[in-house]
């Protein structure tokens, strides 16, 4: 359990920060209500790159914090002792405690842990807040298990020493379902809701939706994702939906797939495997149709993939070790 604990910081670390543009037996809140239509951002050939990358990137800040929670409970089968304040390794404390809903000793549903980092500074990344996980259902299957989780927090403080990165407020409620057998994993996240704050602005996630499964048997992956964003940044609401999911070899880029976002006045962008990209692995295409009028305004045929997202995403997650920094 220290490992894990310790390791989010790390985990935080190596994907949060990429898309950054109470205690008890109380039950998580509820999602909130389906958003609008898109209104206020007209996607030109100036934002819509952005466009693109916010959305991919607040989906995974999203993940990546959802996952935590998966990593806390995944491999547990009884209540471990709690975790007293336990130095982080430069100062601050992280601590983690169990509630045992049933008091039978077994991790079931209805439990819940909260984990609690002070000001946990870890060389490049310190964390202060609560972050809560109830287990909403577990499952065993013939071949593994599966786990419902809520993951929530309010007012989670983040700040990293990367040169011109501003300290970020994290607020979300994500509810997961972990789905694991001796060949795959699969995460789904269903109306998430999840926002991210800093003085410049907050950009705001509703009704998400990722769903990633990584195939072991046959060593590929599918990701897809969804949902509605509202950006300070880009001054408005937009809303993104992946029409044929991304899939490809698991340690590589996707070979297929296409992700498309929507604003105002009938204007699309795209972010799509085909063209030129098509034989080059660390590329995609990136387009614009600012009017609706079925023609690219705007093309960049072979934009870089790692501009966009991570490669650790599309990694196997089996040969992934969470450590301490």
């Amino acid at each position: 359990m220290n490992r894990l604990a310790n390791g989010s910081a790390s985990l935080i670390a190596g994907l949060l920060l990429t898309a950054c543009g109470g205690e008890g037996s109380s039950r998580a809140p509820s999602p909130a209500p389906p958003p609008p239509p898109p209104s206020g951002t007209a996607l030109t050939t100036s934002n819509y790159q952005n466009a693109l990358k916010l959305s991919f990137g607040s989906a995974l800040s999203a993940f990546s914090n959802a996952r935590i929670g998966v990593l806390q409970v995944a491999s547990l089968e009884v209540i471990p002792p709690d975790l007293g304040p336990t130095p982080c390794p430069v100062s601050g404390s992280i601590a983690s405690q169990f509630t045992d809903q049933n008091l039978n000793g077994l991790l079931d549903k209805n439990d819940a842990v909260l984990m609690q980092w002070d000001n946990c500074n870890s060389g490049q990344l310190t964390l202060d807040g609560l972050m809560r996980v109830d287990l909403n259902d577990l499952v065993p299957l013939a071949d593994g298990r599966e786990i419902a989780l809520t993951v929530t927090t309010v007012g989670f403080h983040v700040t990293t020493t990367t040169p011109g990165a501003l300290p970020i407020t994290l607020n979300f409620v994500l509810p997961i379902r972990y789905t694991r057998t001796t060949t795959s994993d699969r995460y789904v996240l269903a109306a998430a809701t999840y926002r991210s704050g800093a003085s410049i602005g907050e950009d705001g996630l509703e009704m998400l939706s990722v769903d990633l499964l990584q195939d072991y048997a046959t060593n590929t992956y599918r990701y897809s994702l969804s949902g509605s964003v509202d950006s300070a940044f880009l001054d408005g609401q937009f809303n993104f939906e992946t029409t044929e999911a991304f899939t490809g070899v698991l340690g590589e880029y996707p070979s297929a797939g296409q992700l498309v976002a929507t604003g105002s006045g009938n204007s699309r962008a795209r972010l799509s495997e085909e063209g030129s990209a098509l034989a080059d692995p660390d590329t995609v295409l990136a387009a614009v149709d600012t009017n609706g009028d079925g023609l690219d305004d705007a093309v960049v045929p072979d934009l870089e993939w790692s501009t966009v997202f991570p490669l650790v995403m599309f990694t196997s997650f089996r040969d992934q070790v969470v450590v301490a920094p």
